[in-house]
C-alpha cells in the first residue's frame, strides 16, 4: 500500500468505567475500597489488583553507559487519563528496584506524564495506539572486575496515579503492573587485589604493600584496554556445534572478510584457511546464512519507546542464551547494534536516526536471558507543537548483532535480530523559534518556576525522571541552566550573570561544565574566565542544551540573566530561592528551621519493653516530611514497632515540639536506635528532591 498522510483522529474512545474515572474519590473515602490497604480498618468494596486494561509494562532493561534502568510502558486506549494535551493529565509512576543477591534495594521513582489523546491512523494507515513511553533513573551501581560478572536482577513497578511507596518491593498495583529482568552491571578497573588471594603468600610480601593494597575504583573502567577477539579456532574448540552451531560463531569472520574495504584474492583466501584450520567450513556457513534472516534465537528486541526526560529513543533487547557472543567478558566479546528510524509528521517516509552499539558476551550462569537498554537521543525541540494538535510519531528499531544493520533501507531485515515499530507521543511545547531563553531551571522548567518567589508552582516535574514536585519547592546546592539548542542561534555568544536579589552583588559564571553530544559522548565547555562568554549550543554538540551552572549557597534569592552577544542584550531572566538548610538543632536564634529528639527514659540505662514516651521536634522553612524509626537489635527486620503521634508525618511541629509513643513491646532485648528523619522540599542538584537530617537517640531494651 503505498504511503499516505496520516489521517485526523477517527476512533471514538470507549467509556471510561466508575472505578477509573472516579479512582481518587474512592480511594479518598474508603482508602482499601480496592482491597490495597486492609490494614486500615475499612472494608473493601471491589478486589482489584494488577489491572492493564489502560497501561501496562512491557520492558525494564539497564544501559551500561549511561548507568541507567528503563522502564517501556505502553497507554492502550485513547482516554481513562484525566483529561487532554491541554489538561493537567495524570501520571504513570514506576518504581524501580534492584537486587545483587541480598534482598531489593530501592533505586528511585521515576514518572510519565499521560493524557486523553484520540486515536488516528499513521502512514500506513495503522491505528497511532498503543503509545509507548519509556521513563528511568539513574543508578549507581556495585561493580567488580570483568573476572567476576555482576548481574543483578532489576524489578519496575507501574503504576497509575498511585505513586508506588518506597522500600516495598513486593507492593502490588491497582492499577498497573509488575516486570523485571536481570541484566549486566559494567565492569571497574582491574587491581592487583583481585588475583592477590590466588598468589603465594611469601610472594606477597616481596611486593611494594601500595599495590597489594591498591583499593578499587568504583566506578567503570573509564579507558579499558582493547581486548583481543577470540580467533575461530578456540570459538570452535569453546563452542559445542549443538549448543552454537557454526553458522553463528563463524558468522563475524565471514561478515568482516565480505565486508572489508580492500579485499583481494589474497585476503579472501587467507580466511578460507584459517577457517578450515579451524574445522569451519565457510561455503556451508555462508549457504546456511543466505537462508536465515530476523533470526531471533540468540537476541530480540522487545521494546521500543520515546524517553521524554532524557530526550532520547530507547530500545531494549533481551540476550536469551549463555553463549554465543563470541567470548567472555574478560575478551572483546561482540556488538549488538540497534538502529533507529522515525516517520514524523506529514513526510510519511522513515528517516535514519543513528545507530547505538551495545557489547554483550557469554555469561554462563544466565539461564533466563540478560535485559539491555540501547538509548539514543533525539533532537526533539524542532518537533514540538502545541497542545492542541498531538505530535504522534511512528518510529523503528532494528537490531543486528555483529554487523550495522543499513542505514539507507529501513525495511533491510538482519541476518541475526529482528525490527520493531511502535508509536510515540512527543509532549507538546514551545518549538524552536530563533529566541535565546532558558528553558530548565534547576531540573525544572524554567515557566514552571515563579518569577517572583523562586519556587516551583504547582504541576512542576522535575529531571530526567520527570517525577511530580510538590507545590513551592526552593532548590539548594547546584543549579543548572539550560537553553533551546536551536539551530537559528549557533554562533551567537551569550553569558549569564547571577545577582543575589535579597543581599546584593553579583558574579558572571565561569564554572566548567559537563555536555553529552548526539553520540552519546561527555565533554566539558568552560566559560571565558574574564567576561564568561560561552559559543551558544548545538544540538550536535550538547544535546541538553545546558548553558550554565551555580552553586551560591546559602538561603537568599538569585537571580540568573541570560545575555546574549546582540549588543549585550538581556534576553532572560530567572529566579530561584535557595534553601541550604536543614537543622538537626533546636536553638532559640532560629525557630523557623529546628530538629529535636527527645525520650523520656527518666535518665535509666535500660528500659523495660513496652511504650516508650518522647518528644521531637522537626520543622523547617519548606517543610516535607518527618519520620521516626527504629533501627538496631539482633539483627533481622525489626518487629511491628506502632508509633502514636497526634500529627501527620506531613505536618510540622511546633518549635516546643510534639508528644509521641513508640510501642517496644515486640522487640526482643537489644541495643536500638530511635530515629528522627527531617526532610524539606529542596530540589537537590537539580536531580533530586528532599535535603533531610537525622538524629539518633540510643536505648537498652532488658
Amino acid at each position: 500500500m503505498p504511503a499516505t498522510e496520516p489521517s485526523e483522529s477517527i476512533v471514538v474512545a470507549l467509556p471510561v468505567p466508575r472505578e477509573r474515572h472516579n479512582f481518587r474519590w474512592l480511594l479518598a473515602a474508603n482508602p482499601n475500597y480496592f482491597g490495597s490497604a486492609p490494614d486500615l480498618g475499612f472494608e473493601a468494596v471491589e478486589q482489584k489488583k494488577g489491572d492493564t486494561a489502560f497501561e501496562g509494562l512491557s520492558c525494564v532493561a539497564y544501559q551500561q553507559r549511561r548507568d541507567r534502568i528503563e522502564a517501556t510502558l505502553l497507554v492502550k486506549r485513547a482516554s481513562g487519563y484525566r483529561g487532554g494535551l491541554c489538561t493537567a493529565g495524570s501520571f504513570e509512576y514506576v518504581r524501580f528496584y534492584i537486587d545483587y543477591g541480598s534482598g531489593w534495594s530501592d533505586a528511585g521513582m521515576a514518572a510519565v506524564n499521560v493524557h486523553d489523546i484520540p486515536v488516528g491512523r499513521d502512514c500506513q494507515r495503522e491505528p497511532t495506539h498503543p503509545l509507548s513511553y519509556t521513563c528511568g533513573v539513574a543508578h549507581t551501581p556495585s561493580r567488580d572486575w570483568c573476572g567476576r560478572p555482576v548481574l543483578p536482577l532489576v524489578r519496575a513497578i507501574l503504576s497509575w496515579e498511585l505513586p508506588p511507596p518506597p522500600g516495598q518491593p513486593d507492593w502490588q498495583p491497582i492499577w498497573g503492573d509488575v516486570h523485571e529482568c536481570r541484566v549486566q552491571i559494567s565492569p571497574r578497573r582491574f587491581v592487583f587485589g583481585d588475583i592477590a588471594h590466588h598468589l603465594p603468600p611469601d610472594l606477597l610480601t616481596q611486593l611494594p604493600l601500595h599495590v597489594v593494597e591498591q583499593p578499587p575504583v568504583p566506578g567503570p573502567d573509564p579507558d579499558p584496554e582493547p581486548q583481543q577477539p577470540l580467533g575461530l579456532e578456540l570459538l570452535a574448540r569453546s563452542y559445542q556445534p549443538d549448543d552454537v552451531p557454526p553458522h553463528r560463531f563463524a558468522f563475524p569472520a565471514l561478515a568482516a572478510t565480505a565486508s572489508a574495504p580492500f579485499a583481494d584474492p589474497g585476503t579472501l583466501a587467507g580466511s578460507a584457511v584459517v577457517a578450515k584450520a579451524a574445522g569451519v567450513d565457510l561455503a556451508a556457513v555462508l549457504k546456511t546464512v543466505d537462508d536465515v534472516s530476523g533470526n531471533t534465537t540468540y537476541e530480540q528486541l522487545e521494546c521500543l519507546g520515546l524517553d521524554s526526560g532524557l530526550s532520547a529513543l530507547v530500545a531494549s533487547f533481551r540476550v536469551n542464551k549463555s553463549a554465543g557472543y563470541s567470548g567472555p567478558p574478560c575478551r572483546a566479546g561482540s556488538q549488538e547494534y540497534v538502529a533507529f528510524w522515525a516517520e514524523w509528521g506529514k513526510d510519511c517516509g522513515f528517516t535514519y536516526l543513528g545507530t547505538v552499539a551495545v557489547n554483550v558476551h557469554d555469561y554462563p550462569d544466565v539461564r533466563d536471558g540478560l535485559c539491555y537498554a540501547a538509548i539514543l537521543p533525539v533532537d526533539l525541540g524542532a518537533l514540538r507543537r502545541d497542545c492542541t494538535h498531538p505530535m504522534i510519531g511512528r518510529v523503528r528499531a532494528v537490531l543486528s548483532w555483529a554487523t550495522a544493520p543499513s542505514t539507507t533501507d529501513p525495511d533491510a531485515v538482519p541476518v541475526w535480530g529482528n525490527r520493531i515499530d511502535r508509536h510515540v507521543q512527543v509532549e507538546p511545547g514551545r518549538p524552536y523559534d530563533g529566541t535565546a531563553r532558558f528553558t530548565i531551571v534547576g531540573g525544572v522548567a524554567a515557566s514552571d518556576v515563579d518569577l517572583v518567589s523562586g519556587l516551583t508552582v504547582p504541576g512542576a516535574v522535575l529531571g530526567t525522571s520527570t517525577v511530580p514536585l510538590p507545590s513551592d519547592c526552593p532548590f539548594a546546592g547546584w543549579v543548572e541552566l539550560y537553553g533551546p539548542p536551536d539551530p537559528a542561534l549557533v554562533g551567537h555568544q551569550y553569558r549569564i550573570r547571577a545577582t543575589n536579589v535579597d543581599s546584593g552583588g553579583s558574579i558572571l559564571l565561569t564554572t566548567p561544565f559537563s555536555v553529552v553530544d548526539g553520540n552519546g559522548a561527555h565533554g566539558t565547555v568552560t566559560p571565558d574566565p574574564v567576561n564568561g562568554w560561552v559559543p551558544w549550543p548545538s544540538w550536535l554538540v550538547n544535546t541538553t542544551g545546558v548553558l550554565g551552572v551555580s552553586a551560591p549557597g546559602g538561603d537568599d534569592r538569585w537571580d540568573f540573566t541570560l545575555e546574549l552577544d546582540t549588543l549585550g542584550n538581556v534576553v532572560d531572566t530567572a529566579r530561584v530561592q535557595l534553601d541550604n538548610t536543614v537543622k538537626g538543632v533546636a536553638l532559640a536564634t532560629d525557630t523557623v528551621n529546628a530538629g529535636d529528639l527527645e525520650l523520656f527514659t527518666a535518665g535509666a540505662c535500660r528500659l523495660p519493653r513496652g511504650p516508650l514516651g518522647g518528644r521531637f521536634v522537626a520543622r523547617d522553612r519548606h517543610f516535607e516530611a518527618w519520620s521516626i524509626s527504629v533501627l538496631g537489635g539482633p539483627g533481622g527486620p525489626i518487629p511491628l514497632t506502632p508509633l502514636t503521634v497526634g500529627i501527620t508525618a506531613g505536618t510540622q511541629t511546633p518549635f516546643v515540639g510534639t508528644s509521641f509513643t513508640l510501642d517496644l513491646s515486640r522487640l526482643t532485648p537489644c541495643g536500638y536506635v530511635v530515629r528522627l528523619t527531617i526532610a524539606d522540599r529542596a530540589i537537590v542538584n537539580s536531580v533530586t528532591t528532599g535535603q533531610y537530617v537525622v538524629i539518633d537517640r540510643g536505648i537498652c531494651l532488658e
